[in-house]
């Protein structure tokens, strides 16, 4: 009897550390982890960090940063577009630190050249499956939307009365196993959410939950109707997307 007594509460024990190791994986660790959820960028430059380790950093200032600063990695097929230019299948770089954009072209196949914040209205990058680019994605600069952010915004969702935009940029922050270096820090990609309201001007930024989605747009339509307490837990870019769908209809 005291065999099978010792059996069943070690089984039990084995059962709630499986368990509590499984809730601790779904716990936000970043604005881009909202419960089991991970943003897709976040999750690819995470995997880029694994994959060159520590040991590679970039001086950014007086501080040796580790990981990358650029969406999905580097050099993705993309359009570039200013007021003046247009370029069409040329690789790019977006860099979320600085908000620069590098790019190649036939004219400099093996130097980036760079755009400064600002200088290019709007970009997009192809669909790269093995880059971790599951569909298009286009990115429009903060002063072509009325911010005075001076940053690119994703366009999630673009309606002709409500369009709802994600914003990339990264901090340096402290890497959490390093005790030694004091100059040691990594590239922490950081994620917020803004939408745009055609009767005004600039963007608004709005925190990724039914709640707060459903009361912003109270006096427009009753989100409630078509939004889970759940689905911005689940995927908050689809949530968005079906929450703007159905304010522009």
């Amino acid at each position: 009897m005291k065999t099978v007594h010792l059996y069943i509460v070690s089984a039990f024990l084995i059962f709630q550390i499986s368990a509590n190791g499984q809730a601790s994986m779904n716990v936000p660790t970043s604005a881009g982890n909202y419960g089991a959820w991970t943003d897709p960028a976040l999750n690819h430059n995470r995997l880029l960090m694994q994959q060159t380790g520590e040991g590679v950093y970039r001086m950014v200032g007086a501080f040796k940063v580790i990981g990358t600063p650029y969406l999905f990695g580097e050099a993705h097929k993309g359009d570039m577009f200013t007021t003046d230019t247009k370029a069409y299948n040329i690789k790019l770089s977006y860099n979320t630190y600085n908000q620069e954009l590098e790019f190649y072209s036939t004219s400099n196949p093996d130097k980036p050249l760079i755009r400064e914040p600002g200088s290019v209205d709007s970009f997009f990058f192809q669909q790269d499956i093995k880059g971790g680019i599951s569909m298009p994605m286009k990115f429009v600069y903060g002063a072509v939307l009325g911010s005075k952010e001076k940053s690119y915004f994703l366009e999630l969702f673009s309606g002709p009365h409500y369009s709802i935009y994600k914003k990339y940029k990264s901090d340096l922050g402290y890497v959490s196993t390093n005790y030694v270096q004091s100059e040691l820090r990594e590239f922490d990609l950081e994620i917020e959410y803004y939408y745009a309201d055609a009767q005004t001007k600039g963007l608004k930024k709005i925190k990724p939950n039914a709640t707060t989605v459903t009361k912003e747009f109270k006096g427009v339509k009753d989100l409630s109707a078509v939004l889970e307490s759940n689905d911005f837990t689940i995927n908050p870019d689809a949530a968005f997307k079906k929450a703007f769908a159905y304010l522009n209809n």
